[in-house]
């Protein structure tokens, strides 16, 4: 239980990872570019690299006013795929610390 207490206490106040710690990923022989650019929400960072399959693949990183993380959505020629989104991390860990308290719960009883 305790690794998800850490879990959601980083997702409530931690930015996970900032705008700035995706600027290297354009020195990447892989990557063909990174880009900043202003969202409704907050800044937008877009990035195209090659994966190992060879398949050009586009990332965006969408952050809030705060630079913290919101959503990485991932986009290729056939599809588009919500990677992480915060809320619903929140929402998941909150539910497993529920089942377990729940648990315990029962098993006391």
């Amino acid at each position: 239980m305790e690794k998800y207490i850490d879990k959601l206490y980083a997702l409530l106040h931690s930015p996970i990872i900032t705008p700035y710690n995706l600027l290297e990923n354009a020195k990447l022989d892989n990557y063909n570019y990174v880009k900043y650019y202003k969202g409704s929400n907050g800044l937008i960072a877009e990035m195209q690299c090659v994966n190992e399959d060879a398949v050009e693949v586009t990332f965006f990183y969408e952050f809030n006013i705060k630079d913290e993380l919101n959503t990485i959505i991932m986009k290729d020629h056939q599809s588009i795929e919500v990677m992480f989104n915060r809320d619903d991390e929140i929402k998941n860990v909150k539910d497993r610390i529920h089942e377990f308290t729940h648990m315990k719960e029962k098993s006391i009883s």
